[in-house]
């Protein structure tokens, strides 16, 4: 057993090195299994004290969800979507931003909504990002943390202007 793992963990590790950020354009589908996503326009909103209370600068990423399976209804496994800048430093969304968003715009879906067969919502989620971070870079993924333990390819990642 113990030959086994250390075999396992030999391959991840190669795959692991050899795995590499390929850029796509806004707009590509990143598909995991039927249910897929993607990122259609990036916006930095303007940091107003009366709505919005941002420590650096809110960006917002306007989502769009499809269900591209042949006969059933999708949801997807613990989908997020993150933004990263040239030091590997990692912003989740807002939860503070999202409510005053959804105070200006409406309420937006959820991001891991069900899809019934073909479907396709969108959504916008903000995210609270410091204002001297550069080279941004938004990731969309999906599946619970033991996704992590299977080989590495290639990751889809969107460059945000």
């Amino acid at each position: 057993m113990l030959l086994i793992m250390g075999a396992y963990i030999l391959i991840w590790t190669v795959f692991f090195t050899i795995s590499s950020d390929k850029p796509i354009p806004l707009g590509t589908y990143v598909c995991f299994d039927d249910w897929c996503a993607t990122i259609t326009k990036a916006e930095q909103l303007e940091n107003d004290n009366s709505i919005f209370k941002a420590n650096g600068q809110f960006i917002v990423l306007h989502i769009k969800m499809t269900n591209q399976a042949r006969g059933i209804a999708q949801k997807p496994s613990e989908p997020r979507v993150k933004i990263f800048d040239s030091k590997g430093n990692i912003y989740l969304y807002s939860k503070q931003g999202q409510q005053a968003l959804e105070k200006l715009r409406g309420k937006q879906n959820s991001i891991d909504a069900k899809l019934e067969l073909h479907q396709s919502l969108e959504t916008q989620l903000i995210f609270d990002v410091p204002a001297k971070s550069k080279d941004l870079k938004a990731v969309i993924e999906e599946g619970p943390f033991i996704t992590k333990l299977l080989f590495y390819s290639d990751r889809k990642i969107f460059l945000l202007k």
